[in-house]
């Protein structure tokens, strides 16, 4: 009897390893406005990401699988099963708590829903999109007369001539806040400018990856940078490209960097004034490189829109104060800079309201459109 037992249960083991080898990896597919299509989610995916995200709780977020699945705005999924009434989802409201499994389970706000098939209705703003973040890199080494980035996928929109470069990033400027401001009056600037393009960041939305995919002309899925983090690609940057074809690159950011701005000489500025802002500091910090020394290109990020809208909503008034500020600051600075300058003011991603303030990252309007401004002096 012991002998058989010996011999039983390894067998049994392996036969067990078979099955589970040859059963199929789960797939939930997805249509589009009820049309079917070859889009869907599946669990090598989703392995690779709790892989790749080093996510404790098996799950990751469902934004992941549509972005990658060619969707770049959603208004609405509805989600269909046999056993229950179809149930639609408002994107802006849910993104950021509905996740996947690597069971093939729908996750929302912590409830496990049945899940078939999963209809994606895609926002029609994307018909006002204009551009992308990685149009940016492109643009401005083609306007200095540099070589391309090795791995762009983003696309020379102007065909501009010019001697030095300057970005300036407003961090988590939503883009139709600043519309709407300008609109108003209360933004200066921005109200003077012929044209305020609307962009398309990538996804997740948020500063880390949109400053990969600004610099490298790239998404995620290229620079392998996957948002909270990442803070660092191996591609070619555009700041790479400077060095290489020794030009020279400053970048004037806040109290830290969120991103690894490699190759370029990097000016930190923090609250030195301990008013509870580092944008003025930056605004002083930009000023004196545009009076002294002037590079091929000048990076310029503005920082407190986005903690703002974090603490208190995009539709505070601490939010909108931090707008006028930095409108401010780029009338001084833009005014400032010489001729033969290409300026670009860009925001890296959007905000939505949350129940304790503001927060990004989805594929929601809100977050994935980004005011884009280009002057030519």
């Amino acid at each position: 009897m012991t002998i058989r037992n010996k011999i039983t249960l390894p067998l049994l083991i392996l036969l067990a390893l078979l099955v589970s080898a040859c059963q199929a990896n789960w797939s939930i597919p997805l249509t589009e406005n009820g049309v079917p299509s070859d889009n869907a989610i599946t669990q090598d995916k989703v392995d690779y990401y709790i892989e790749t995200l080093e996510e404790e709780n098996d799950t990751v977020l469902l934004d992941q699988f549509l972005y990658d699945n060619g969707y770049r705005l959603i208004d609405q999924i509805v989600v269909s099963s046999e056993n229950a009434a179809p149930l639609t989802y408002n994107w802006e409201e849910f993104a950021e708590y509905t996740f996947i499994s690597n069971k093939g389970e729908l996750i929302i706000e912590g409830t496990e829903i049945p899940v078939d098939t999963i209809d994606i209705q895609p926002s029609k703003r994307l018909d006002e999109v204009e551009l992308s973040i990685m149009d940016i890199s492109p643009t401005i080494l083609n306007a200095l007369g540099l070589p391309a980035l090795p791995d762009a996928e983003g696309q020379v929109q102007f065909d501009f001539d010019a001697k030095q470069a300057v970005i300036i990033l407003t961090d988590g400027t939503q883009y139709d806040k600043l519309n709407a401001m300008a609109a108003a009056g209360e933004l200066p600037f921005f109200q003077s400018q012929d044209k305020i393009y609307c962009g398309l960041t990538v996804y997740p939305s948020v500063t880390t990856a949109s400053s990969a995919a600004l610099f490298t002309s790239t998404p995620p899925s290229v620079n392998k940078v996957y948002g909270h983090g990442f803070r660092s690609t191996e591609l070619t940057t555009l700041f790479d490209v400077l060095i290489d074809n020794e030009k020279m690159a400053v970048a004037v950011e806040g109290a830290s960097m969120p991103f690894n701005l490699r190759n370029a000489e990097v000016v930190l500025s923090g609250d030195r004034d301990g008013n509870g802002y580092s944008d003025d500091n930056v605004y002083m910090n930009a000023m004196e490189v545009i009076q002294n020394s002037l590079p091929h290109l000048l990076y310029i990020h503005f920082h407190e829109i986005d903690d703002m809208g974090h603490e208190y909503g995009e539709n505070s008034t601490e939010y909108e104060a931090a707008l006028i500020r930095v409108d401010q600051y780029i009338t001084d600075i833009v005014d400032m800079l010489p001729s033969d300058t290409l300026i670009i003011i860009i925001a890296d991603h959007g905000m939505h309201t949350t129940p304790n303030g503001g927060n990004h990252g989805t594929l929601a309007a809100t977050d994935m459109l980004i005011p884009v401004t280009f002057i030519q002096k």
